[in-house]
C-alpha cells in the first residue's frame, strides 16, 4: 500500500509513532542548549575569555544566527526533493558531535590559553550552528507533513515543558559546576559542554525511526538564482499578511541586541556573583518556559495570534525590569526573566505555528526558508549594535533600545497582522 493509500488508523499510528520520536529529540536537543544557554551561560563564557562587549553579544547570538542564515538556500533545493527525511537526518549525525568534541578541546587547552579557547569556541560553535541550521528547512517540513495539526502545537509546547522541567532539577547543577566547589575554569564549562554533547550525540539514533509521510508535490528542477530571487521579491509583494508577519519578526530579532548583556549587568552592575547570576535567573527563565509552552500546547492550534501578541507584551517586561533593577537592586531582574522564558516558550513556537497554518505544503519550504534567513540577517547585526551602546553609553541605554523596538513590534501585532489563512493544501 503506497502512503498516500493509507486508511486513516494507519496514518493515526504513524503520527502517533513519530510523535515519540519528534519529541525525544525535541526535549534530548533542547536541554542541551539549555545547558549552555546562549543568554545565560554563553555570555558568562565569553566574558571570561575577552572583555570586548561586541563579541560577547554576537558569541550569544551565533547559534541562532549560524541556525538561520543557511535555510532559503537549502530551501531551494528541497522544492525538487520528494522526501526530505535524509536532509534532515544526514547532517545530524556529523554535526551533533562538534561541541563534545570541543569540550575536550577545552580541557587540553587548559586555563592559561583563554585566547585560543576563545578561537576554538567560535569556530565549534559556529560549525554546529550552521550544521544545524541545514537541517531546519527539512525539519520544519517533516513537522508539517508527517504530524498532523493536533499534535504539531502539542510537540512544541509539551516539548518545551518538558525542557523546562528537566532545566529546574539541572539549574541547581549549573549552579554547583561553577560554583565553588566545582571544577576550577575552563574545565567548568568544558564539563556543561561535554554533558550537552553527549545529549546531542543520543539524537542521532533517536531521528532514525521517524516515518516520513508525503509532503507537497516536488518540483522537476531547483530554480536557478535568477528565477529564486524575484520569486521570493514577489512573495514578499503580493502576500501581505506573510510580509507583514517576516517585519514582526524582524522587529523581534533586532530586540535581542540587549539579550546578551542582562548577565553581565547583574554580575558587574548589580554585583550578584557569576553561579547565582547565571543559575537563579536560568531558574527563572526555566520557569516561565514552563508556563509559556503548556499554554500554548493547550490552545496553540486555536489561538496561534492571540500568543504572538501575548509574548511580545511578555518581551517587554524583560528589558522594563532591568531599568527597574538598575535603580532599586537584582530582585526586578527575575521578574525579568521570568518573562523572557514566556517569550522563549510561545513566541518562536507560535511564528513557526503561524507560517505552517499560512501555507501549503509546495510553499513550505520557500516560506519557512525566507522567514528565517530575514530573521537571521536582523540577529547577525543586533548584538554587534547593543555592544556597540553598552560600551559607549552603557546597559540602560541597550535596554532602553530594546524596549522601543519590542513597543514597536506590538503594535505592528495589534495594529495589521491577522490570523493566518488556511493553507492551500491540507497540511496535516
Amino acid at each position: 500500500m503506497s502512503e498516500h493509500a493509507l486508511t486513516e488508523p494507519q496514518r493515526e499510528a504513524i503520527y502517533r509513532r513519530n510523535f515519540i520520536f519528534f519529541l525525544s529529540d525535541f526535549v534530548l536537543f533542547s536541554v542541551a542548549m539549555g545547558l549552555i544557554g546562549p543568554s545565560t551561560v554563553i555570555p558568562d563564557f565569553i566574558r571570561r575569555l575577552t572583555d570586548s562587549e561586541v563579541l560577547i553579544g554576537l558569541s550569544s547570538q551565533m547559534f541562532e544566527v549560524g541556525w538561520l542564515l543557511p535555510q532559503l538556500l537549502v530551501a531551494r533545493q528541497l522544492v525538487r526533493v520528494a522526501n526530505k527525511k535524509w536532509w534532515f537526518v544526514g547532517p545530524n549525525i556529523p554535526v551533533r558531535f562538534v561541541i563534545l568534541i570541543f569540550a575536550g578541546i577545552i580541557v587540553l587547552l587548559g586555563p592559561d590559553r583563554r585566547t585560543a579557547i576563545l578561537a576554538a569556541f567560535l569556530i565549534s560553535y559556529g560549525i554546529a550552528a550552521v550544521g544545524d541550521g541545514l537541517v531546519g528547512v527539512p525539519w520544519l517540513d517533516l513537522v508539517g507533513s508527517s504530524l498532523d495539526s493536533r499534535r504539531r502545537p502539542r510537540l512544541f509546547g509539551l516539548g518545551t515543558a518538558s525542557v523546562g522541567v528537566a532545566m529546574i532539577f539541572l539549574a541547581p547543577v549549573v549552579r554547583e559546576i561553577l560554583g565553588e566547589r566545582g571544577p576550577d575554569f575552563p574545565n567548568n564549562y568544558a564539563l556543561l559542554f561535554g554533558v550537552a554533547g553527549i545529549l546531542f550525540v543520543i539524537t542521532i539514533p533517536v531521528t532514525l525511526f521517524i516515518h516520513e509521510l508525503p509532503s507537497g508535490k516536488p518540483q522537476e528542477t531547483s530554480p536557478s538564482l535568477r528565477e529564486y530571487l524575484p520569486d521570493l521579491w514577489r512573495v514578499l509583494r503580493q502576500d501581505r499578511p506573510y510580509r507583514i508577519m517576516i517585519i514582526t519578526r524582524v522587529l523581534t530579532s533586532l530586540f535581542t541586541l540587549a539579550g546578551p548583556f542582562y548577565i553581565g549587568f547583574a554580575t558587574e552592575q548589580l554585583k550578584m556573583s557569576s553561579e547565582v547570576a547565571v543559575s537563579n535567573l536560568l531558574l527563572m527563565q526555566t520557569l516561565g518556559n514552563v508556563s509559556g509552552s503548556l499554554v500554548f500546547s493547550w490552545l496553540g492550534d486555536r489561538r496561534a495570534l492571540h500568543f504572538i501578541r501575548l509574548a511580545l507584551i511578555a518581551a517587554a517586561l524583560q528589558p522594563t525590569m532591568a531599568l527597574v533593577a538598575s535603580m532599586v537592586g537584582p530582585f526586578p531582574l527575575y521578574a525579568g526573566f521570568f518573562a523572557a522564558g514566556v517569550v522563549q516558550g510561545s513566541l518562536a513556537i507560535s511564528f513557526l505555528n503561524w507560517v505552517l497554518m499560512h501555507t501549503s505544503p509546495e510553499q513550505r519550504p520557500v516560506y519557512s526558508g525566507l522567514f528565517n534567513t530575514v530573521s537571521a540577517v536582523t540577529l547577525l547585526t543586533a548584538p554587534v549594535i547593543g555592544g556597540m551602546i553598552v560600551e559607549s553609553l552603557g546597559y540602560e541605554a541597550v535596554f532602553a533600545a530594546a524596549l522601543v523596538v519590542i513597543l514597536v513590534a506590538v503594535y505592528v501585532a495589534f495594529r495589521y497582522i491577522r490570523a493566518p489563512r488556511p493553507s492551500v493544501q491540507p497540511i496535516s
